[in-house]
């Protein structure tokens, strides 16, 4: 009904079904001939086919045994579903069944809502049930341009100085975050939520966001030091490496030899390396001349060492990284000027 009454892409459809959704999802396949999943413990399931996808959900009421946890779950009829909605605006049903086919159910004018671009809370604890929302408010205000009702944005801030986020798992955090940076919209959103302080972040801690490409909700996620999120072993790894070269700025800002330069951003990932000067524009120079350094070929190797029959072998490779450095650093400019440091001085 939303996305409908917006006139926006209709990406999937929702049925709620009083009674079983999966009797009725079973039932609707048999015509769809798509791929069917079914969840018997949430009472849903979803239609895949090759140009559309249908979710289905049984209508329920939900009661929340603490704030920020998941609620329990109970069968209801179509008007007590949209009654546990979130906003007006996602509490708006149109029947299709062949008794009232078209009719549409809005008890929270949520058709008005939409006409003056509202997001409106329906419930006061809401946000204090279920946090998330808060996120979700955001992000549906920054997709279709509309503002916060005044009670809403209210509510809203009183969970905030509640610390009512900070009881979300891990994993519910986590999933909200990467919702906000699949929008369009998220670095209005991201403002938005260090306005509100929902994180220990101001606006300038992230300001680089929109010039850092596949990059931003990494480095955002590592501005969060002392928030534990459930990460993939790369995304753990793509985080330490942001803060590493976060933490390598201030060397990198006084260092003069190129070697140390080379050393210090030669353990970070090319692509890391070249966020850098998105950070602080004053080290682009510096990035730059790393680039040309890295693509210097040593002029010796351990077939060298081995020809000159330096020992013990377990020593080639602090050898050979002095003799890189040294060339970095030009002084040592050609491979003969390598090999005669290396019979003389090695």
């Amino acid at each position: 009904m939303r996305d409908t009454s917006l006139g926006a892409k209709i990406v999937d459809i929702d049925i709620v079904v009083e009674g079983s959704a999966i009797k009725a999802a079973q039932g609707l396949n048999k015509e769809l001939h798509g791929e069917l999943v079914t969840h018997q413990d949430f009472g849903t399931a979803s239609i895949t086919t090759n140009n559309m996808r249908v979710d289905l959900a049984s209508a329920r009421v939900e009661k929340y045994p603490k704030p920020a946890t998941l609620p329990h779950v109970y069968p209801s009829t179509i008007i007590e579903d949209l009654n546990r909605r979130d906003f007006t605006i996602n509490a708006m049903a149109m029947s299709i069944s062949k008794e009232n086919f078209g009719e549409i159910f809005d008890p929270f004018n949520g058709l008005d809502d939409i006409k003056k671009n509202t997001i409106r809370v329906l419930h006061r604890n809401s946000f204090i049930d279920d946090p998330t929302r808060i996120f979700r408010a955001l992000r549906y205000k920054n997709r279709f341009n509309f503002k916060l009702e005044k009670r809403t944005k209210t509510l809203m801030k009183e969970a905030v100085q509640k610390k009512m986020v900070r009881r979300l798992t891990g994993q519910r955090l986590l999933n909200e975050i990467r919702l906000v940076f699949m929008e369009d919209s998220y670095w209005e959103t991201v403002k938005d939520i260090a306005d509100l302080g929902i994180f220990a972040l101001k606006r300038k801690d992230f300001e680089i966001l929109p010039k850092i490409g596949p990059y931003k909700m990494y480095f955002y996620i590592s501005c969060l030091n002392k928030v534990n999120l459930p990460l993939s072993s790369n995304e753990r790894r793509l985080v330490r490496d942001l803060n590493k070269a976060i933490a390598a700025i201030p060397r990198i800002r006084k260092t003069s030899k190129n070697s140390t330069l080379y050393n210090l951003l030669s353990q970070l990932p090319h692509s890391v390396v070249k966020v850098i000067p998105h950070i602080k524009p004053e080290l682009d120079k510096k990035i730059k001349l790393y680039v040309r350094l890295a693509r210097i070929k040593p002029f010796v190797s351990g077939n060298d060492l081995k020809r000159l029959k330096v020992r013990p072998q377990k020593k080639y490779a602090s050898i050979l990284k002095k003799m890189y450095n040294l060339q970095l650093d030009k002084r040592i400019r050609t491979r003969r000027q390598a090999l005669t440091y290396l019979r003389t001085s090695i």
